[in-house]
């Protein structure tokens, strides 16, 4: 990192510190899988998450975009990129919690800690939530536990696996977002980063929160 590059990092930190409660508390991340494809993309989420951590963000939300292909190669897709984020997320810090779902909405792997919390989803999209969600949601009512006049809005959170609202949704190098977050992100704000994962640094994190700190946040009104 050059002088100028360095100096400019550190009026962005200095400018973000001024306004704490500015500081998103949920990011997301949508990536491609093909941005995971060189060694340093992969890697380099170790490097998102540690930076999103030291601006005290608390919740982190990651979707891995497979692109249509043959079933059984999709599932292999899914499985090495699976087997190979497990081995970046044991390296991470231990009071760094983490949730590692695949295509299905599976539990793959879970370490417990709070600071952040980081949800990884390799494949599963935002209306296979949704359609889980209305199948439990059946289910209960099947079973009695809920009625169907008592299904409203909170109901329906309270079936979806992440409960937590993003702040803003981030895709890097991306001109179109996935589904993700479907229903959680209705009101998020969005950032397309200009270049491609592999080249996002620090920095560039550094401007997409202090862009977010200076927008004003209507909430669909």
């Amino acid at each position: 990192m050059n002088i100028i590059n360095t100096l400019y990092e550190r009026y962005l930190s200095a400018q973000i510190a001024k306004v704490p409660t500015g500081i998103p508390k949920h990011v997301t991340l949508v990536l491609a899988e093909s941005d995971l494809l060189n060694p340093d993309g992969i890697s380099k989420l170790r490097s998102f998450i540690a930076w999103c951590k030291k601006l005290e963000i608390n919740i982190i939300s990651i979707h891995i975009d497979i692109l249509d292909v043959e079933p059984n190669m999709k599932n292999e897709m899914v499985m090495n990129l699976i087997d190979q984020l497990q081995t970046v997320f044991s390296k991470l810090p231990n009071d760094i919690g983490f949730e590692i779902y695949g295509e299905h909405g599976n539990l793959k792997d879970k370490h417990e800690g709070s600071s952040p919390l980081v949800y990884l989803f390799v494949g599963f999209r935002g209306r296979d939530e949704i359609t889980k969600a209305v199948r439990s949601l059946l289910l209960d009512v099947k079973s009695g536990k809920i009625a169907p006049d008592a299904i409203d809005e909170s109901v329906i959170e309270s079936h979806l696996m992440i409960r937590h609202e993003p702040d803003i949704v981030i895709r890097a190098g991306g001109k179109h977002l996935s589904d993700f977050l479907i229903w959680q992100s209705v009101y998020s704000e969005l950032y397309f980063t200009d270049v491609n994962w592999s080249n996002v640094r620090k920095i560039d994190i550094l401007r997409i929160i202090r862009d977010f700190q200076k927008r004003q946040r209507r909430f669909g009104k």
